[in-house]
């Protein structure tokens, strides 16, 4: 189990110290991974729908930090950062990094 949180980057005794079965948290990250925002925040995009963008991102990346996947976070704020500061040419860019860390952390929990 540790090893399959380590290939992905996340760091298996903290999130076991602050969850009180890993059954739960890995229950709670397959719903997480499961929203439509993923898919919609690349629809936003194409759409420049830079608003919406923003807020569906600002809570993706809340609760990529609240799970404690830190490479998700981390490429999330890329994102946000970019609709935040009007850097619209780097949102595509930081996106499709995005979505390349989230497939690979889905790969492992949704597998």
């Amino acid at each position: 189990m540790r090893e399959k949180y380590k290939s992905i980057g996340l760091d298996y005794d903290l999130i076991i110290s602050k969850y009180p079965s890993i059954e739960e948290y890995e229950e709670v990250v397959n719903a997480y991974l499961s929203d439509p925002f993923f898919n919609e925040l690349g629809d936003y995009i194409d759409k420049e729908d830079y608003e919406l963008a923003k807020d569906a991102t600002k809570g993706l990346f809340i609760l990529a930090q609240e799970l404690y996947i830190y490479p998700l976070y981390m490429a999330l704020m890329e994102v946000y950062e970019d609709l935040e500061d009007e850097l619209y040419k780097d949102i595509r860019p930081h996106y499709d990094e995005m979505i390349k860390v989230y497939k690979n952390i889905r790969g492992v929990f949704c597998a």
